[in-house]
């Protein structure tokens, strides 16, 4: 009997997936000998976001909804405004808007552009002015962004490991619109809510002016989350695995 147990052991333990020999089924490979190539990776990807924003364990993926944003300081033209324990929320509602892979060729890029309903719920300090009118309060924090759109372009490079050639996306960089912005701040002028209700509103309808200096260090913790989700993934699986007819050529 405690042979039998042994043998049953050893089998299971030969079945054990790891993140070596994962893959998901939910990706196929595309042809990169075929016309419609980049049509075939835009389905890859369409069809494997809602799982990349839910993180995949087996491939040592993290979620990246919320997205764990460190603290934001804005210190400038009259205004302290300070945001920690903040999260962004919605990038697993993203939507594909470009995609441009060029690779099999000297210059390998990769050029990804995405649309969401983002959120960022943080603590906040305040104390100063928004453009003329006085802003003061700590508290709970939501700024909600209308159709943020990011764009990523970055240089493919090569890694090579035990399991073959991998890609990895390198010196990236972005640009980034945002439609609509409005804020919520709880207990400004310590809950005098006329004082709030008239600066909030004043902030509202120049919200602009104040993403011009919160926007940029957000969507810079942004791009290097999806970046770095990228990569894990590209670093568990070789190319081949993803793409048919590959060489490369440098």
């Amino acid at each position: 009997m405690k042979y039998l147990i042994a043998i049953v052991f050893l089998v299971g333990i030969c079945h054990v997936r790891t993140e070596d020999d994962f893959f998901p089924d939910y990706i196929q490979p595309c042809d990169l000998k075929e016309e419609e190539f980049t049509k075939c990776v835009k389905q890859q990807i369409e069809d494997s976001l809602p799982h990349f924003s839910k993180g995949i364990p087996e491939l040592g993926v993290p979620s990246v909804d919320p997205v764990n944003l460190d603290d934001i300081t804005i210190d400038g033209n009259g205004l302290k405004l300070k945001f920690n324990k903040a999260q962004m929320h919605g990038l697993s509602h993203t939507m594909l808007t470009k995609l441009k892979v060029d690779i099999g060729q000297e210059d390998e890029r990769f050029n990804l552009g995405i649309i969401a309903n983002l959120s960022l719920t943080a603590k906040y300090n305040a104390d100063g002015k928004i453009l003329i009118l006085p802003i003061k309060g700590d508290g709970d924090a939501v700024i909600t962004c209308k159709n943020i759109e990011v764009e990523i372009n970055s240089k493919l490079s090569h890694i090579k490991s035990s399991k073959g050639l991998h890609f990895k996306l390198v010196t990236p960089n972005y640009k980034y619109d945002i439609q609509s912005t409005t804020f919520e701040f709880e207990n400004l002028f310590n809950g005098n809510k006329q004082l709030a209700d008239a600066t909030l509103q004043f902030a509202n309808e120049n919200w602009r002016q104040l993403m011009d200096d919160l926007a940029p260090p957000v969507v810079k913790q942004i791009v290097k989350t999806i970046v770095k989700a990228i990569n894990k993934f590209f670093s568990k699986v070789t190319i081949n695995r993803i793409v048919n007819g590959y060489k490369q050529t440098s």
